[in-house]
This record gives C-alpha cells, structure tokens and sequence, in this order.
C-alpha cells in the first residue's frame, strides 16, 4: 500500500482520507521561448520607430507645404494673345489676303442659327470689306452711340454745360437692363458729363432715358453694319464731334463692362474703343481697334443662338487682325 501511494504521489495528488486527485499541469515553455517573444516585440517597435523617424519629417514638410503653399490658379491666354490662328478658329488656315479672311469667315459662320452682318475698314488705307453690309439689323445697345454724339453736339454749341447737375426724381427711374443710375435713390446728383460717361462705358439705359431727349428715335433702332461701321471712321476723323468731345467719348468707350467680343479677339495690351449691345438673338459690337494701323470693325445679328455669337465673335475678331496686322 505503501509503495502504491508513493507511485500515486508521484503522479497525482493524494488527500488525507487517501483519495486521489490530478495533478495540475502546468502548461511547459519550451526553452527560450519567452525571450524570443520579448526580442520579436522590441524588434517591432525599434522597426516602426525607425520607419516614423523617417516618414513623419518628410510626410509632415509635405504637410506644411501644401498648408502654406500659395494656390496656383492658371489662366488661359485670351485668344487675341494666342500666336497659333488655327488653334483659334479649330481648323488650319493661312491668312495672306482679304480673300483668305472671308473665306475663314464664312466657315466660321457655316451652320449657325440666325444672321451675321460684318464690316472692316482700314483708316489708314482704307481696305476692307463686308458681309452682308447692307442688310439692317436691330442695333440694340449701339442706339447709344447717335445719341451720345448728339449729346457732344450740343455740348460743342454750348446748348448744354457739362457740368450741370441734375437730379434724379422718383419719375425718372426706369428699372430695365444695364447700368447703375437706376439703382441710386431720388435726389442723387449727377452732371450731365457723368450721365455720358456712364451710358458709354456701362451702358447705362436710365443714362439713355436722360440724354435721350436730343436724337431722332428713328435713327436708334435699326441700322446696316455699313453705317455704323461709318459713324465710326467718321468720330475717329473728327467729322461728327469736336476732337475735345471725340477724345472724351472715346475714353467712356475703352475698357467698357464688356470686354468679351472684339476686344477679346486682339492682344490684350492693344486699346479698342467700342460699343457692345445685347438683345434677345441680338449680339453686337462695333469700334475701332488701335492696330499699327487702326481700323474699324462692325459685328452685328440677329435671330441668333446668343452661345453661338458670344463664342464665333471673338474669333471673327482674331482673324480680322490677323489680316490687318500682317
């Protein structure tokens, strides 16, 4: 019995009253295991530590950089400003001769809604040309134009002193289209000379309404790109106004709040004088364009896709100085 209880205490447990309980095994560790995991551990750790020392700086200079970094913001060239003409238009051609400009014109032209009326004149040798120059067309915002050069008249024979204030009344207001008069509360004052300037260079229709007592309404509705292309040369001759006048006009006339037509089809530092104007399938300007040699350009429509206009004028434009630049 004896020797049986001490195999059993070898193996298992005994209690007093010679029951025998398992023994509890202990789970065994082979050698060298514990301290593999800790190495394995420490390894990782001085790897990620290793891998940030070297990531963070660069990821946090990009970071900062980015942060700080002044936004670019490219802009595309006008297409006045671009060399390629064929890039302009989207088809290759080569401008040499007038001819070659009608041509590129009338494909421009081809397939879009409505009518076109175009006319260029050279001032100083007086070549040109036209397409359907005689054809009449509403003259929309160009009715500014006779009425402004009836307003200098009557300034030149001191029938009106251009520095006489009037002031708007409540009656005077007329809400409709462009400018900023009609925004100004009654009793605001305005010279007659201010009134001018604003018509000209916003467009400004209360300007219009102001002025407007002093020009034939017939003569501001409708109008060939002939004659107005004619008033033109004629102002720039000083045939129709004082050159005191003419200068003043002109100067309404440059940098207007229209710059996107023909203005946009010549390079940007070169002055244009003009008068915009904007009807339903109506899109027009006319004025001069200070070349080495100046010349007079008309573009007027009718009944036309307003997308199309504002898109194909200014390419009218390019190639139009294309020509006359040469």
């Amino acid at each position: 019995m004896a020797d049986e209880k001490k195999n059993l205490l070898s193996k298992d447990f005994v209690d007093s009253d010679g029951e025998v309980k398992q023994r509890k095994k202990r789970k065994r560790k082979t050698i060298g295991e514990e301290g593999s995991r800790k190495q394995t551990a420490i390894g990782l750790i001085i790897t990620l530590g290793l891998s940030l020392m070297f990531y963070l700086p660069t990821e946090f200079k990009n970071w900062w950089r980015k942060f700080n970094q002044v936004e670019m913001i490219t802009i595309e060239k006008p297409i006045g400003d671009s060399e390629d003409i064929s890039s302009v238009v989207g088809f290759e051609i080569v401008i040499k001769k007038k001819k070659d400009v009608e041509d590129v014109i009338d494909r421009l032209l081809n397939g879009l809604d409505g009518d076109y009326g175009i006319w260029v004149e050279n001032l100083k040798t007086s070549e040109g040309f036209s397409i359907n120059g005689s054809k009449v067309f509403q003259v929309a915002s160009l009715n500014k134009i006779p009425i402004l050069i009836e307003y200098y008249r009557q300034v030149d024979s001191g029938k009106i002193d251009p520095e006489e204030v009037y002031i708007l009344e409540e009656e005077d207001r007329w809400e409709y289209g462009t400018g900023i008069i009609q925004n100004q509360p009654a009793g605001t004052e305005y010279s007659y000379e201010e009134v001018a300037e604003l018509t000209a260079n916003q467009s400004d229709n209360m300007g219009v309404k102001l002025l407007g007592g002093w020009v034939n309404k017939e003569l501001v509705k409708e109008m060939t790109v002939e004659k107005m292309g004619n008033i033109f040369r004629d102002l720039y001759n000083e045939k129709l106004i004082s050159k005191e006048s003419r200068d003043k006009l002109f100067l309404s006339l440059t940098n207007t709040v229209n710059e996107e037509r023909i203005t946009a089809g010549v390079p940007s530092k070169v002055r244009v004088v003009h008068k915009f104007g904007s009807e339903e399938g109506v899109v027009n300007d006319c004025g001069i364009v200070y070349a080495s040699e100046p010349y007079v350009i008309c573009l007027m429509s009718s009944q036309v896709n307003s997308g199309e206009a504002e898109e194909v004028l200014p390419k009218i434009s390019r190639v139009v100085w294309e020509w006359v630049s040469k």
